[in-house]
């Protein structure tokens, strides 16, 4: 009889036990990852060698942010199940997060080869291989997992933003369309949507898609941010640094939303409030050259020559090798009348790229301002030959 109980209280332990992992899968699928680990290392205490249980565990230490014990339960799990592919999958997203790109790869990889037919591991791979400039290698995970799943609305807008990425914008309307097609409120779709038609040059159409993205998510500072690159180039200036203002009001770090703000005040001539907005974003990312640079474009603009020289010195000791910045010092330099000066910035251009056609007609206009008409016509045929179609753009 006694002998009939203690059976029975095994079998019961046992039930209790699968019933910790089943309340920390349920915990999970909640959102409650705190309540689902003490559940899982609950039954990690009497089964340590458990693969499940390892893996929920990582998955809900990964969630409450404790990478390194995730990264750990992770280790433990493979080694004791090397061919379980939903770990390798598990591993590669916790990689991913903390920016290890390269491992990430290899354990979607490994885990795409034992599991072929899970969607989700070419989305991520794809995601990762986006990330890394790998494009259109990515492009074509995003198509494995639509074969596999092609009702799948992230599949379609991810190959959307890779699309778009590579400047594919017609291409990347036709993911968005499909992604919205499956998901209509989808806030990101609306948003790459908008991005494709701004690429084409179709900006009326895509401040429509970027309305529908805000009004769907508010709460997202690359919306507004996007719009008003639109509407920049719509010269709706004043629409332009509203948006600009509730991207920075989201996310008061966004240095190309603070950048884009400087630019768009210059264009308004409100020449004091862009320096400061300059100064801030210097304080942002003090590494960075733009800052200097566009202060040395504002000063140029008001005339301020030697102030202009200052900004863009400061802008090329932080990369020497700008383009942009040793041009419009030539051109200000010019300006000062310090020729020899000036020359050397479009020759040390020159010696970088043989596609910058605006060093040559700048050499032009220095050699024509000094009477140097044979150099100035070799000059302006170089610039010819760098682009055919220059002097037609330039008009």
């Amino acid at each position: 009889m006694y002998d009939d109980f203690d059976d029975y209280g095994e079998f019961f332990d046992e039930d209790l036990r699968a019933n910790l992992l089943e309340r920390a899968q349920e915990a999970l699928d909640r959102g409650e990852s705190d309540e689902a680990l003490e559940y899982v290392e609950e039954y990690l205490e009497e089964n340590p060698l458990d693969v499940e249980g390892l893996n929920l565990c990582a998955v809900a230490a990964a969630n409450l942010g404790d990478d390194p014990k995730a990264l750990a339960l992770y280790d433990k799990a493979l080694k004791l199940d090397p061919r379980n592919g939903a770990l390798h999958h598990n591993y590669g997203v916790l990689l991913e997060k903390i920016g290890e790109l390269d491992r990430a790869v290899l354990h979607y990889r490994r885990s795409l080869v034992l599991q072929p037919d899970f969607p989700e591991a070419y989305i991520n791979l794809g995601n990762v291989l986006d990330e890394q400039g790998r494009s259109d290698e990515a492009l074509a995970m995003y198509d494995q997992a639509l074969r596999k799943m092609p009702d799948a609305p992230d599949a379609y807008y991810n190959k959307g933003f890779a699309l778009n990425r590579l400047g594919r914008f017609e291409e990347a309307l036709e993911s968005f369309a499909k992604a919205l097609q499956i998901e209509p409120q989808d806030a990101a779709s609306h948003n790459g949507q908008g991005f494709a038609l701004s690429g084409l040059g179709r900006d009326e159409e895509a401040l429509v898609s970027y309305a529908q993205a805000i009004s769907r998510d508010s709460q997202v500072a690359t919306y507004p941010y996007n719009r008003a690159l639109s509407l920049t180039r719509l010269a709706r200036r004043e629409e332009a640094l509203a948006d600009l203002d509730t991207a920075l009001s989201l996310s008061p770090e966004f240095y190309e939303a603070m950048i884009e703000k400087a630019g768009v005040q210059g264009d308004l001539e409100r020449f004091d409030a862009a320096m400061a907005t300059l100064d801030q974003a210097r304080v942002l990312q003090p590494t960075s050259p733009e800052a200097d640079f566009y202060q040395g474009v504002l000063y140029e603009r008001q005339g301020r020559l030697e102030d202009a020289l200052t900004a863009l010195n400061r802008s090329l000791d932080l990369d020497p090798g700008a383009i942009f910045a040793l041009n419009n010092k030539g051109n200000v330099l010019i300006d000062l009348g310090r020729f020899d000066e000036a020359l050397a910035c479009f020759d040390a251009i020159i010696a970088r790229t043989d596609s910058y056609p605006l060093a040559h007609y700048n050499r032009a206009c220095l050699f024509a301002l000094q009477k140097k008409v044979r150099p100035a016509v070799q000059a302006l045929a170089e610039a010819g030959k760098a682009d055919p179609r220059f002097f037609e753009d330039a008009a």
